[in-house]
């Protein structure tokens, strides 16, 4: 009877393993391999798994040029961003440098991003961004 009660800990241990290995490839210097390991991250998300812990990991990942990687972490953040927007306005200084970017795609999902975060704070940061949009001469 002892040893099935100590069964639990493999699955612990299995669950902490993944996150740490998500964990180790979201600092990883291969730029294809941290949006691999993005993807993953938004995949576990998409099953209902709770990866709010690497929240501050994946927030990393957008000081990126590449769009599709900085897609990914927006999405990741708008997620979460509802749920723990204390979390959100970790990213606040990173959004608020890509309403300024020269690409209008990378303006447009700063500032719609920064929208989805629920908290009172983050207004204030929106205002100048969304002024700066409203007179954006790009559609986008």
């Amino acid at each position: 009877g002892s040893r099935k009660q100590n069964d639990g800990k493999f699955f612990q241990t299995t669950k902490r393993g993944e996150i740490q290995e998500l964990k180790e490839e979201l600092h990883a210097t291969d730029k294809q391999k941290q949006k691999d390991a993005v993807k993953k991250v938004i995949a576990n998300m998409t099953v209902g798994k709770d990866v709010s812990a690497l929240f501050a990991d994946v927030v990393n990942c957008m000081q990126t040029d590449n769009v599709e990687l900085k897609k990914l972490v927006y999405l990741y953040v708008m997620n979460y961003a509802k749920a723990q927007p204390e979390l959100a306005i970790l990213a606040i200084n990173t959004f608020r440098k890509d309403a300024s970017d020269s690409n209008p795609l990378i303006r447009a999902l700063a500032v719609r991003t920064m929208g989805c975060i629920r908290l009172d704070q983050v207004v204030e940061y929106l205002l100048e961004p969304l002024r700066k949009c409203c007179q954006d001469p790009d559609p986008y």
